[in-house]
């Protein structure tokens, strides 16, 4: 045998004796991890103890043989050399073993580590956590294989998430060979963004950019998805499934299942907290809200009620969870007391299709009354409803304005919350049922979908006006919009 062959064998079998127990951990000793956050402030772990920092950052960590005490974390070592943490060099060794390898693009645009082949024996007998999630197509140098240990890195053409050849050719419609199915024509106004589309009746999720009116790659989901919330922290995204009893963490850049969660029954509705990287998830069954950190992607905490929730508000602003219950026909919120959840009445609402609340006032939509209900907070009761055209089904509050979808009649109605009364009626669409409304991230501007309709209309907030509408050939269930140049 090869000497250089047989002394990497034998590495090999020691570490794998020796880091079996400390490797498989999934978060990092909380030492090493107070010396990364007082560096790195923005730092986050991830479930596998991968760190991730803002604008596209990630620190691999490698597990040393065995733990060595020190009275204090230093740097024992850095690529470049004698660089500290806070300006992320490539390589960072601790003085009690632990390792950082920084995660970048190479020219071709693969995931890699550092080229640098004069590492110390501590970082090159490192171990990478074996639960790891690892980058798709990730570019190991010769001299870093050892630290991968039983971990397999997949390639961009066997993600978890991506349609085969094979199942591309049935989704294609039988019915229309002239038309792409999957086609959708952009606009200039979403030349930075990136857009993923849950097609209708579909379990597929379809990544677009302004360059193409074919999916740049397609991910396939567990089943058809009820909701879909991305987050604005990080690259991931949380599923929710009209017939699952559980909820999937999904990659957006790597296109992986990160994660998936069991729950006590099928979700009803979700609402994301921006400020904790949180969703809120609600279980009418299990008579639960749930919720989910997106850093930690777990369940961290499980809000049991008395009522049966469905329909889910947050406001950032006093932190109060505003829920509907569909067998009372009533509006709960749910204020934060210490370690307990006080539930608290505000009213019923006939059919309501959707909730937005601000310091104030609870906002509620009903469907078959055609109404806003406005429910204030400091006195828990309905102060005044206000009629609205027909079938309100979905709305953003923004600023002070409430932008409400009505489905029937076709007509974005604009609610102001201070003048309380209805500023702007505007016709969006004959014979054409838009249901959902998303803001366009870092724009005053909405995207307008419907699942048969058959194209989307971008309406300005400011000028309470259509500024766009484009035919396009997918019938949208659910869509995300991201920043191109800030997220992906």
């Amino acid at each position: 045998m090869n000497i250089k062959k047989y002394i990497a064998a034998l590495i090999l079998f020691l570490a794998f004796g020796l880091f079996q127990s400390e490797a498989s951990a999934s978060k990092l000793p909380i030492d090493v991890w107070n010396f990364i956050k007082a560096s790195l402030p923005d730092a986050k772990q991830r479930f596998d103890s991968v760190v991730t920092l803002k604008n596209d950052i990630m620190y691999i960590p490698l597990y040393p043989p065995s733990d060595k005490t020190v009275d204090s974390i230093q740097i024992e070592y850095t690529y470049p050399n004698n660089k500290p943490l806070s300006s992320l060099p490539e390589v960072v060794l601790l003085n009690n073993g632990y390792s950082l390898l920084k995660v970048f693009k190479d020219a071709s645009g693969n995931y890699t580590l550092t080229r640098q082949d004069e590492l110390p024996i501590k970082v090159r007998l490192g171990l990478m956590p074996q639960d790891m999630l690892t980058p798709v197509g990730l570019k190991m140098p010769e001299s870093l294989k050892l630290t991968l240990g039983d971990l397999l890195i997949p390639s961009k053409d066997e993600s978890t998430l991506s349609l085969t050849q094979e199942e591309k050719e049935k989704v294609k419609s039988p019915f229309n060979p002239v038309v792409k199915r999957n086609e959708f024509v952009s606009i200039e106004e979403l030349k930075n963004k990136k857009i993923y589309i849950n097609p209708k009746n579909s379990k597929f999720l379809e990544a677009y950019n302004y360059t193409s009116k074919s999916p740049l790659y397609e991910l396939k989901l567990a089943s058809a998805p009820l909701k879909i919330i991305p987050s604005t922290k990080n690259d991931v995204a949380l599923v929710l499934y009209w017939s699952e009893k559980k909820l999937d963490i999904i990659d957006l850049k790597n296109e992986n299942i990160v994660t998936t969660i069991s729950i006590d029954d099928k979700p009803t509705d979700a609402c994301y907290k921006e400020k904790e990287n949180l969703v809120y998830v609600t279980s009418q069954n299990a008579k639960a809200i749930y919720a989910i950190s997106l850093d930690s992607m777990a369940i961290k905490k499980v809000i049991k009620l008395e009522q049966r929730p469905s329909k889910i508000a947050y406001s950032d602003i006093d932190n109060i969870i505003t829920f509907y219950d569909d067998f009372q026909s009533k509006v709960f919120n749910v204020i934060e007391s210490g370690n307990e959840y006080v539930v608290q009445p505000l009213g019923a609402v006939p059919n309501a299709s959707k909730i937005t609340s601000d310091q104030a006032n609870v906002y509620v939509l009903s469907r078959t009354q055609n109404q806003i209900y406005v429910f204030d907070k400091v006195l828990s009761k309905l102060t005044k409803t206000i009629d609205t055209d027909l079938k309100p089904t979905d709305a953003i509050l923004y600023n002070t304005r409430l932008y409400i979808i009505c489905s029937k009649t076709g007509s974005i109605n604009v609610y102001d919350t201070v003048l309380e009364k209805i500023l702007s009626k505007e016709n969006i669409g004959d014979n054409v049922f838009y249901s959902k409304m998303n803001l366009l991230p870092n724009e005053k501007q909405i995207l307008i979908t419907g699942s048969n309709s058959g194209n989307y209309i971008l309406y300005s907030l400011d000028k309470m006006e259509i500024i766009k509408k484009q035919e396009s050939y997918v019938d949208v269930s659910d869509i995300i919009i991201l920043d191109k140049e800030q997220r992906l």
